[in-house]
């Protein structure tokens, strides 16, 4: 009679085959992770945004609280429509240890996130069975300059990021691991970092209804209905007890258009949130190229969500009648984790893109395809491509895993050669807001505030060593730029009859290229242009080929002190003098806006 022996020739074989599938698949993770790492190194600045005044403000109404219910009421104190406790948890931390607060740490924990997610998937992957090497494009997908917004501004990256990783976190905790508690600390984390947070709850009640009885974390030996619906009532009164914090006191914010379109404009926005990663691709119109991918990217979703509770239908059924019966046991037939770990996420992606269609479709369908809302649309492209790379058949997977690889990389490097020249502007963007709120004179000297002094260190600039040349005397050579009128203010750019031998085209280094200088009799300015660059087809795909000769610059009236501003060029090359240059223009502004609404 033929019996199993043990064959460690073979087992040795299996376990070199696993090392060598691990050592590939975290090199190839590795890569793209490193590269992203890299950039964001290079280009971050330690310099707040928007709301990352917020943050400090924070700070600074914590130390003011002389009460421990006061010091939690600024932690759980409504921000717009968010609860934003886990952003002002780390701000406050990262405030406590370094004794400042570093907004580039609020960037590399928020970007953290990311690589939290990638493992996750690869986690997924391997519970499934298969080698992580599937999940190298997931990588590519996710580390790229497409979330350059994101990954160079502290609150946007602590918050976008993270919520992201918090919901997928709880469903594989729910799914895969069995961890109820945990998957309720990972569900009140998201509710707590972001708005969107708040669907985990009512999609993780639907997960965790579709489990089989063993499959629950509870494992009751005698199972009484009680029990078997235990879980339910746990997850349920979590969310009561979350959602009445959430909502406490809550009041809605103003600031959201009135107006949010046609049903036809809702349309889009949800489609061009759900396919905004195709603004990285060379195409005419990014806004129609987003409608379109996601149109395809919605359909193949809701697809095959449809055609699995088909193919699921007795195991949808027999678990909804085992756990009405309370009956335990090994279930004949359940829903497998991969198909409701799909359905979590797709959920949870196409609920937060009907959400913002909703809310943000009245001030512009651009508005939808920013940067910061990128992480979704590229998310979903991941749990798409995961999903087909784990259910094909094993002859079928590794011509999907090539595409993926290949459409992955693709993509990637387009991500990067097309946001390159957003992410050097957001930079110069962030410096001179630097300059403009530190320098306040017509003198080389600053003069911030004392709370800011007191809660964050001013990051060090370029234009420190050449303040000389933005308050001495120009050069005599007048540079000519064409100044148009826009309702914000001006357009200010190079024209035929600029000189552009002089001006030397903004390389990939982060602090040579040009600016443009206003000055009043009271004060100066300093506005970062947009550097001409050709299209990628031109570019041949290389990243030193990008940038051309020319520039653009966007100049808002209502950010200037009334007063009428001589326009100047600021020219810096690497190793060199700054040189300023006339240009003969004049802008006239009436003074900042004095009624906006600000939340720090």
């Amino acid at each position: 009679m033929p019996t199993l022996q043990y064959n460690p020739e073979k087992s040795r074989t299996a376990v070199a085959s696993q090392s060598t599938g691990w050592l590939l698949g975290g090199i190839g993770m590795a890569v793209p992770l490193i590269l992203f790492a890299l950039v964001w190194s290079y280009y971050a600045v330690n310099v707040p945004k928007w709301d990352d005044h917020a943050l400090r403000a924070f700070l600074y109404n914590f130390d003011q609280e002389t009460t421990l219910s006061g010091k939690i009421y600024q932690l759980f104190r409504q921000h717009n429509e968010h609860r934003i406790v886990y952003d002002r948890f780390v701000a406050l931390l990262d405030y406590q240890l370094f004794g400042k607060l570093n907004f580039r740490h609020l960037m590399a924990i928020g970007n953290l996130s990311l690589v939290g997610l990638l493992l996750v998937f690869a986690t997924v992957c391997r519970r499934e069975g298969r080698s992580v090497t599937l999940v190298i494009p997931i990588a590519l997908f996710l580390f790229n300059l497409s979330h350059w917004e994101n990954m160079f501004w502290g609150m946007a990256a602590l918050q976008n990021f993270s919520v992201v990783l918090w919901v997928i976190l709880t469903f594989f905790l729910l799914i895969y691991a069995n961890r109820l508690g945990l998957a309720i600390a990972s569900a009140t984390l998201a509710t707590l970092t972001s708005g969107n947070g708040l669907l985990v709850w009512p999609i993780g009640l639907v997960l965790l209804a579709l489990l089989p009885n063993e499959g629950l974390p509870f494992r009751p030996g005698n199972s009484t209905r009680s029990k078997a619906f235990l879980p339910l009532v746990i997850w349920l009164l979590s969310a009561v007890v979350v959602l009445g914090l959430y909502f406490a006191d809550y009041e809605k914010p103003a600031g959201n258009p009135p107006l949010r379109g046609t049903v036809g404009d809702l349309l889009k926005g949800w489609l061009a949130f759900t396919g905004a990663a195709a603004e990285a691709l060379p195409l005419k119109s990014s806004l129609r190229a987003s409608i379109l991918l996601g149109g395809a990217m919605t359909l193949v979703t809701i697809g095959l969500v449809g055609w699995q509770i088909v193919r699921n239908r007795q195991a949808i059924s027999r678990t909804i009648q085992q756990r009405l019966r309370a009956h335990s046991g090994t279930a004949t037939q359940s829903i497998p984790p991969l198909t409701l770990f799909f359905w979590g996420c797709a959920l949870f992606l196409l609920g937060t893109a009907a959400v913002v269609a909703w809310t943000r479709t009245g001030f512009g369908l651009d508005l939808i395809i920013t940067s910061r809302y990128k992480i979704y649309s590229l998310t979903l492209l991941a749990v798409l491509y995961l999903l087909v790379a784990l259910v094909v058949g094993k002859r079928i997977r590794p011509v999907v895993v090539a595409g993926g690889l290949a459409g992955s990389f693709v993509f990637a490097w387009c991500a990067y050669l097309t946001f390159l020249d957003d992410s050097i502007w957001f930079r110069n963007w962030q410096l001179t807001n630097q300059f403009n709120w530190t320098y306040t004179t017509n003198q080389p000297v600053a003069a911030l505030d004392s709370v800011t002094r007191h809660y964050s260190n001013p990051a060090p600039a370029s234009y420190d060593s050449y303040l000389g040349a933005i308050y001495g005397a120009p050069q005599r050579s007048v540079i000519p730029l064409t100044l148009t009128k826009a309702p914000f203010g001006y357009i200010a750019q190079t024209n035929a009859e600029t000189d552009l031998n002089v001006l030397m085209g903004q390389g990939l280094t982060r602090n040579a290229g040009t600016y443009i200088l206003l000055r009043s009799s009271q004060r100066s300015y300093l506005v970062p242009v947009w550097q001409n660059q050709r299209s990628l087809r031109q570019t041949h795909f290389l990243p030193q080929r990008l940038f051309s000769n020319g520039f653009k610059a966007d100049i808002w009236l209502n950010s200037l002190e009334a007063g009428t501003y001589q326009l100047f060029i600021l020219q810096v090359t690497d190793n060199k003098p700054a040189t300023v240059y006339p240009t003969n223009q004049l802008v006239t502004s009436v003074g900042q806006a004095t009624d906006i609404k600000k939340n720090w």
